[in-house]
């Protein structure tokens, strides 16, 4: 399976743009974050050329969602969608994720790792850490979280109690 790296990227950095986001929004201090409407309402306001497309189990049976930067698109499964809707934290966290790659993950800001496999690419460079780290402080930012236990989070937040505890691990980083 191919490596990829990303532009190098900063939790600190991930968490001013997604609080940019927040504020741009209005949603700077709203603990349940918004993330379908977002998909649908603010996304294609903040990039006019964004589409979305909720596409069917069989046609992406192995994929939650698949985010294609240079075509200006996220694919995200009925069910995730669905369920995402209901308020189901780790759909809701696949869609903030996605969202993550298709701000961050433009085209020319990642690549195909040409270094040897058994070199450790370094997290702030993994487009999976970004991204995870984009829905992680989207959904659960330290101004909302401050003060309340993983219980709390995950509760107020919609977001599962792991994602609870990476945020509440990375509070003051």
């Amino acid at each position: 399976m191919p490596q990829y790296i990303a532009n190098p990227t900063s939790r600190k950095q991930i968490r001013d743009f997604t609080n940019m986001l927040r504020r741009l929004t209005g949603l700077y201090d709203e603990p349940y974050f918004p993330i379908v409407e977002f998909l649908e309402l603010a996304m294609p306001k903040i990039f006019t050329s964004f589409e979305y497309e909720i596409v069917s189990t069989s046609e992406m049976p192995n994929e939650y969602g698949v985010t294609y930067p240079e075509k200006n698109k996220i694919c995200i499964r009925e069910d995730v969608y669905d369920r995402a809707i209901a308020g189901v934290e780790r759909d809701r966290f696949t869609i903030a994720h996605e969202i993550g790659h298709f701000i961050l993950h433009k085209p020319g800001n990642i690549a195909l790792a040409r270094s040897d496999l058994h070199q450790e690419i370094p997290a702030y460079r993994q487009p999976e850490w970004q991204a995870n780290t984009f829905a992680g402080e989207l959904l659960a930012p330290p101004q909302i979280i401050s003060g309340l236990n993983k219980n709390e989070i995950s509760s107020k937040c919609g977001v599962s109690l792991q994602v609870s505890e990476i945020q509440l691990k990375n509070i003051n980083k």
